[in-house]
Parts: C-alpha cells; structure tokens; sequence
C-alpha cells in the first residue's frame, strides 16, 4: 500500500485563493493523502470553504482555532498527521498535480533520504517567474541543507516545496514567540534530524507573492520582529554550532540579508517619517550590528553586496540612495 502523505495547510482569510489551493490538492495523481485545513480565526469564508471540501472528500480534515498565528495552524497539523511524510502548503499557494508522486518517487529511489525538496515558481502580482535555485547537488547531507536554510535566496528556509519523513520532524514545532523567520528557524532545527536531502529539479510548487503588499502595510515592529527573531537562531545556532566556523559565518550572512530587508521594507517604507534615523537605530542593534560587520559577502546577489558594503563602512546616504531606489522597483512589480 502507499504510504500516507499529511498535507498541513495553514488557512487565514484566503477565501479568494483557497479554493485553487485545496483543488491543486484533491486533484493529486498521488491519492492516499490525508489533508489537514487548520482555520486560523479567518474572518472571511475561508473556514466555512474548509468545511465545505471536507464533507464532498473524506481525506480532507477541517479544524478551527482561534487567531494564533501561522506558527501555531503549522502546529496543530503536525500534531493531529498520522502519515509516514508530512507537506507543508500555504494557502494562497498551490501544487502541481504530481507534486506528491513525483516527491516520493525519488525519495523511494534513494530509500536512506528523508526529505525530498523541489524547484518553484514565484508568482509576483499574478505574473509567473521561474526561480530554480539549484546548487548543483542532487542530494545533501545535513550539513548542506543547514547551510542552505541560512541562505535565504535558495528557498530551503521556507516549511513549504518539501516532503519530510514525519519521524524527522520529532519534537521540532514552529516558534510561536516569533513572527517572522519561523520557517527558516524550523528548517535550521530540521536539519539535525534529516540526514540525507533530496533535490528534484521539477518547479512543482507554485508561491505566490504579492510585492505590493510589502509597501503598502506598513508595519511599525517589524524591525523588532526580526532582532527577536535573529537573537532565537543565534541562540540555536551557538549553542549547537559554536565550534563550527563554517556554520557561524553562513549564520552572520543570514543576519546580514535580514537587516538588508528590514532597511528596504521598514526603514525606507514610504509610510516611515524616520527613515535615516530607522536606519541607524537598527544598525547600531547588537545583532544585526554583528551581522553586518562579520558577513563575508557570500550567497548574495551583487546589488545586495553593495548595499552591505554601504552599510559596513557606515555609508549611510548611499544605502538610502539603494533602498530608495529598491522601493522604486518594488512599486514597478
């Protein structure tokens, strides 16, 4: 017999996307699937859609909570799946129909693997952009996958485009203390328990991401969201790596590309009186003080390293001059 797949489905006032999420799902080749839809508190229809696909599909489980966050919706499915692999899907994402046959194909092929992730599109505002991010290995062993969950830009920090042996998952729940990075702090704990990653090449996740967005929600913690989030992965990542140079300097360059991020979507936001005064409070922050002056420029693109570079040498008219300019772009996307 097959084995049981649990797909876990964060939902969240998605009701104009869940739709095509769920269907995406159903539709699999692949067909001994168990579909857990956890209800975050939505205030739209989405909840009663969930309710709605689990009486015509009698894989489909539908379970409501109050507003806790993704990270506790995450949670919930992980404690309530009974498959052999579990799959992490965002609702407003959706899959190709053989997304979970093709997954456990090669994870059946090389029966000592025990996570399999694969290519995606990126939608940007209903546009699709292919964003392969192979790195030239077809399988990695846990130190590989570590180092490229602190590389943002290769997309193994995000729960979702995986299929995890469930065993591997443990004791490892998301950290519902913090509010952004919770994914890339799930797969840096991951990476301990997987010890043999496979990569297939297929773009059989499609993420769907609204730049738009980012600018127009204007968020006044959300450079606090990421210095909590930063200190719990250094927290992790001393104590368990503190001997491990290679692992601390990957560790800096992630805190690095957060601040880039932080400067871009926070301090440079159009809604921010502060932006100069932003940037310099949050550089000055021990964290991301650490970050920026001991990454060593690796796995970033070269805009980003000269953003950095900027920000190394306390240059900061010119990373302004930068983050306008990247808010400019965004608005064009």
């Amino acid at each position: 017999m097959e084995d049981l797949i649990s797909v876990i489905v964060p939902v969240y006032n998605v009701e104009k996307y869940i739709k095509e999420c769920i269907e995406s799902i159903i539709n699999q080749t692949y067909r001994n699937l168990e579909i857990i839809l956890v209800d975050d508190g939505s205030k739209d229809k989405s909840g009663k859609i969930c309710d709605e696909y689990s009486k015509i599909d009698s894989r489909i489980i539908s379970i409501h909570q109050e507003n806790l966050g993704v990270s506790s919706a995450r949670n919930k499915g992980i404690e309530v799946a009974k498959g052999e692999w579990i799959t992490f899907i965002d609702a407003d994402d959706w899959i190709e129909e053989n997304f979970c046959k093709i997954m456990i194909a090669n994870l059946k092929e090389n029966k000592q693997a025990n996570c399999a992730i694969c290519g995606y599109n990126r939608i940007v505002n209903g546009k699709i952009e292919n964003n392969p991010f192979y790195n030239g290995k077809k399988v990695l062993d846990s130190n590989g996958y570590l180092i490229n969950a602190l590389n943002p830009q290769t997309g193994y920090g995000f729960c979702h485009m995986k299929l995890i042996k469930r065993v591997c998952v443990r004791e490892i729940r998301f950290n519902e203390n913090i509010t952004v990075a919770e994914d890339a702090l799930f797969n840096i704990e991951l990476s301990n328990n997987v010890k043999k990653i496979i990569y297939v090449e297929q773009r059989l996740y499609n993420y769907r991401l609204n730049i738009q967005s980012v600018v127009k929600k204007y968020d006044k913690n959300y450079d606090d969201k990421y210095l909590t989030a930063m200190k719990v992965c250094k927290q992790y990542i001393y104590k368990n790596y503190e001997n491990n140079k290679t692992i601390i300097q990957n560790y800096y360059n992630f805190v690095a590309y957060h601040v880039l991020l932080v400067a871009v979507n926070y301090c440079y936001n159009p809604q921010n009186e502060e932006k100069m005064n932003s940037l310099k409070r949050i550089c000055n922050y021990q964290e991301f003080e650490e970050g920026i002056d001991k990454s060593n420029y690796n796995n970033i693109s070269l805009s980003r390293k000269v953003a950095l570079f900027t920000l190394k040498h306390k240059l900061y008219i010119l990373t302004s001059l930068i983050c306008k300019i990247r808010q400019m772009q965004i608005k064009g996307e």
